[in-house]
């Protein structure tokens, strides 16, 4: 059937354009498609039906297997017989090329299936299942609601996510779904005749083809041709009669504008008169039928006419009373019916073009002309979100579409205002207006007191209030806005943490983002010549606190039913502002009216810590103690940005004179206050302010090796005493039990001075040593790391896992630092150049290097074989197994020298003398060797 219309409909485009046969035969193409689509939909719903009927007879046979005990092995090979006829039915139903010899393929798989005859009820009920399946028609469902029987698969095979698939109310979900039942080769062949008959009509305008009554009356009987068909064939056709009456209605606008516009064929009564009528048979088909689709594809292609005919002459009266007239059909409906779908595109395509327009056309002249047709519009779709929430039923009583109700407002005030730009006090009158519009509905709303229209009013007054708060803005300027929405905000939002009311609380963030908009629109920041009182501090002071006041509402009384699975991120954020804004005020004057900021800048930081602790602490607020993680990171900040300043002046300044030390003095104290206050503090901020101390330290000595004229070694000295005073002051308050929380037992409290060493090792740290071979200075910044290493091995509790691994990294060390000072000696004794390529090639050190490691794997492996403690004896065995490797790889290349004979003597005998008193001990038990560890 859709061949011979697609062939008829591409007869009747040809003969417009002498292209008979192309369209004849691209007619034809495109119906012998939809055909095809349609058979193909019908063989997927019985493949559908059949694979349901084969679960089902499977859960029989379970059943039957269940009841059946005394004969396991014949119930078994009766599954195993239906099973497998089940599974040859749906594979060849699952065939693309089977699907044509459905009807004769799976009866015949059955009748096989029966021919072995283990139980008679299991062949009888599976061919019946399985013939019945076969053979039951696909029902036609409508393409706006859901299929019985794809509901009915879904819930039987899989109920779980069933459950789960909520209905999504999004406009996009609504797309997808629609798109998803809607046959798109329908949808596509009556997109592509309205199109081809819109240019068509202004083709043949163009061209002066045939009688302008001619053209338009067949365009006219094409659209009335293809209502009248789905009419008649509605029950043949099912879901597709919509369709074709929706194109066709369509077309008859096509048609009806074109002859008013274009021509002097009817007047522009006669057309009103019209178009009503066609409107009004829009409405009574859809109503009729109740169709959604047929109402939906008449809309749109009412609103689509004005714009495939335009010529350009910007018609703005006709276009707009069109579009009244159009919108009157969506009122009407949207009394009668519960069509969200329809709601929507009427008010994205009415707005939608309006704004286009508005934006391109618009003259400040239009006004008087254009003002009543947008006040219609936003009238309409106000009364239509009403209506759609007053008349939900029971289960869905008091919901309210969103989309519209919260889209209506943005979209109509922003045209408002593009409107009225051209008056001095436009934008005000505006506001006024919507404010008492939104206040008149939430009035009405609330005399009839229904619970079902509660949320619908809260929702106007939400709006009123908004464009209340727009007024101010408006009549004064941008100066007090942000001033203003901020404590607004501050209170709307503690309001709707009491009240637990997500519309206020949903004010109060949109509120607070305004007020955020417009400071930025006011930057920069000014101040003035008094402190606090001129300028933009009193701003980002309201700011700060507004801010801190909507992140300390959360605490207090914290929703019931959060607003967002994120909302406690907001109070997050806000906390954030406020902290950024606080600094940014006082950090302002600051730098206005001092000369050296910096000490100050770190002194407010510690007390607006300490501050918002104490409040913490005080009304049980538990985001203002998050304002302590800030502190340590903020004041590295400020100390990095100063010091990049200088080091591109090229000049150190003093950092801890009387105002730096103060105010370093005031941030340790209050980050230990703070630390005392957490858990499990984080290791970087255990670490972060011995480190930062420490770094200070290295800044301020910079400043004084320059004042004090001293060497490089003597820098190097100081560098590391410095470094080392936060680090065992940090230990010794541990060891006297004054730390907030135990030391952490890994070396990174050590790291700088570590750091520090590895400078000092390195061959290009010490050049000269003022003539001192033993104890010059980095000898004694070596030994007294030691010492620093020895105490912070103290500062660990003995039952701390860790501690063996401690003493493990002191012993590395020791072995470290005794190689370092003996290679030192010896090169200062010898004046070698200090390179590896000289020292490594000198054989007094290599001959030192290998008597001195054997000495030390000989202490190592009799005080081993003595405790009888394995791991040092293997300690001491390792090494020597590295001196007597390199006996043969390194002193072995040193032929016909003394050194290389001594090494070999010495080290044999030590070797021999190591294996003669020192054997390796007997196996231990975990807790014996516990012990020997502690000793």
């Amino acid at each position: 059937m859709w061949s011979a219309i697609g062939a008829l409909v591409g007869l009747l485009i040809g003969m417009f354009d002498d292209q008979v046969v192309p369209g004849l035969a691209i007619g034809l193409a495109l119906g012998m498609a939809l055909d095809a689509q349609l058979r193909s939909q019908q063989l997927a719903q019985q493949l559908k039906s059949l694979q349901q009927h084969v679960a089902q007879l499977r859960a029989l046979l379970q059943q039957q297997k269940a009841a059946l005990p005394a004969k396991p092995q014949q119930v078994a090979d009766e599954m195993a017989a239906a099973s497998a006829s089940a599974a040859v039915a749906t594979e060849a139903l699952s065939s693309q090329d089977a699907r044509a010899e459905f009807n004769e393929s799976a009866p015949s798989v059955v009748s096989d299936s029966a021919t072995s005859p283990k139980s008679p009820w299991s062949v009888s009920d599976s061919q019946g299942v399985l013939s019945s399946a076969a053979k039951t028609p696909a029902a036609e469902q409508d393409p706006w609601q859901s299929s019985p029987a794809r509901q009915s698969v879904a819930l039987s095979t899989n109920p779980s996510a069933a459950a789960a698939r909520s209905p999504d109310k999004s406009v996009s979900r609504w797309l997808q779904t629609l798109l998803a039942k809607v046959n798109p080769v329908v949808l596509a062949g009556i997109a592509v005749l309205f199109i081809g008959l819109s240019f068509l009509a202004t083709y043949f305008a163009h061209q002066g083809l045939l009688s302008m009554e001619v053209r338009l009356g067949l365009i006219g009987a094409v659209g009335l041709g293809l209502i009248g068909l789905g009419w008649v064939k509605r029950d043949k056709l099912g879901q597709h009669a919509p369709l074709l009456q929706g194109g066709g209605i369509a077309i008859v606008y096509l048609m009806l504008f074109a002859a008013c516009k274009y021509y002097p064929m009817i007047d522009s009564g006669t057309a009103f008169g019209l178009m009503l009528v066609t409107v009004l048979a829009g409405v009574g088909l859809s109503w009729l039928q109740q169709s959604q689709p047929l109402a939906i594809l008449a809309t749109v292609g009412g609103f689509l006419v004005p714009i495939l005919t335009s010529d350009g002459s910007n018609n703005f009266v006709g276009l707009f009373t069109y579009y009244l007239l159009l919108n009157l059909g969506v009122l009407l409906l949207a009394h009668l019916q519960l069509w969200r779908p329809l709601n929507w595109t009427g008010f994205v395509l009415t707005f939608g073009i309006s704004t286009g327009w508005q934006l391109w056309s618009y003259q400040p002249s239009d006004y008087a002309l254009v003002q009543p047709f947008f006040a219609a519009y936003f009238a309409m779709y106000l009364l239509i979100g009403y209506w759609f929430t007053l008349r939900q039923g029971h289960k869905m009583r008091g919901f309210v579409d969103g989309s519209l109700v919260f889209g209506l407002p943005l979209v109509s005030f922003a045209q408002q205002l593009l409107l009225t730009e051209q008056f001095a006090q436009g934008d005000t009158f505006s506001t006024i207006a919507y404010a008492l519009i939104y206040a008149g509905m939430y009035g009405v709303v609330r005399r009839q007191q229904r619970d079902d229209l509660q949320r619908f009013g809260q929702i106007q007054l939400g709006f009123a209030v908004m464009f209340a708060s727009l007024i101010v803005p408006f009549w004064q300027g941008g100066q007090w806005t942000s001033f203003g929405w901020a404590l607004e905000a501050a209170g709307l939002c503690w309001l709707g943490f009491v009240q637990q009311s997500r519309v206020s609380r949903v004010g109060a963030y949109l509120l607070m983002l305004g007020a955020l908009v417009s400071f930025t629109l006011n930057l920069p920041t000014h101040t003035g010549d008094w402190w606090f009182i001129q300028g933009d501090f009193i701003n980002l002071f309201v700011l700060a606190l507004s801010l801190l006041a909507m992140a300390s509402s959360f605490d207090r009384k914290p929703p019931a039913t959060p607003l967002l699975s994120l909302e406690p991120l907001l109070s997050l954020l806000a906390l954030a502002g406020g902290w950024c804004f606080w600094h940014w005020a006082f950090f302002a004057e600051l730098q206005a009216h001092v000369s050296s900021e910096l000490p100050w800048q770190v002194l407010v930081a510690a007390l607006s810590t300490l501050a918002a602790l104490w409040l913490a602490g005080r009304w049980h607020l538990g985001t203002l103690r998050l304002w302590g993680y800030s502190l340590l990171p903020f004041a590295f900040w400020l100390y990095l940005q100063e010091a990049s300043q200088q080091v591109e002046l090229g000049v150190w300044m003093p950092v801890l004179n009387w105002a730096g030390a103060i105010g370093i003095s005031v941030l340790t104290w209050v980050h230990y206050r703070w630390l005392r206050t957490l858990d499990k503090p984080h290791l970087a901020y255990l670490l972060g302010m011995p480190w930062l101390l420490g770094a200070l330290l290295v800044w301020q000595a910079q400043v004084w090796s320059y004042d004090w004229q001293l060497s490089n070694n003597q820098v190097i000295a100081l560098m590391f005493a410095v470094i080392a005073v936060p680090h065992q002051w940090v230990l010794w308050l541990t060891t006297r039990d004054r730390w907030p929380h135990q030391a952490p037992p890994l070396g990174w409290l050590s790291l700088p001075w570590q750091l520090c060493l590895f400078a000092i090792w390195s061959w290009s740290a010490v050049a000269e040593v003022d003539g001192m071979v033993l104890l010059n200075w980095p000898d004694l910044v070596m030994l007294l790391s030691m010492v620093c290493w020895w105490h912070y091995l103290l500062a660990v509790s003995a039952q701390h896992p860790t501690r063996q691994r401690l003493r493990l990294q002191l012993a590395l060390l020791g072995f470290i630092t005794g190689t370092v000072l003996l290679v030192r000696s010896i090169q200062l004794s010898l004046s070698l150049a200090w390179s590896f390529e000289s020292l490594w090639q000198s054989s007094e050190i290599q001959l030192a290097l290998s008597i001195g490691w054997a000495l030390l794997a000989l202490v190592l492996m009799w005080r081993g074989h003595q405790l009888q403690h394995r791991l040092r004896w293997q300690c001491g065995a390792a090494l020597l197994a590295v001196v007597l490797s390199k006996l043969f790889l390194v002193d072995l290349a040193d032929a016909g020298s003394l050194s290389r004979i001594v090494s070999f003597i010495t080290v044999g005998g030590l070797t021999l003398l190591i294996g003669i008193k020192a054997p390796m001990p007997k196996a231990q038990t975990a807790t014996r060797q516990a012990e020997m560890a502690d000793s």
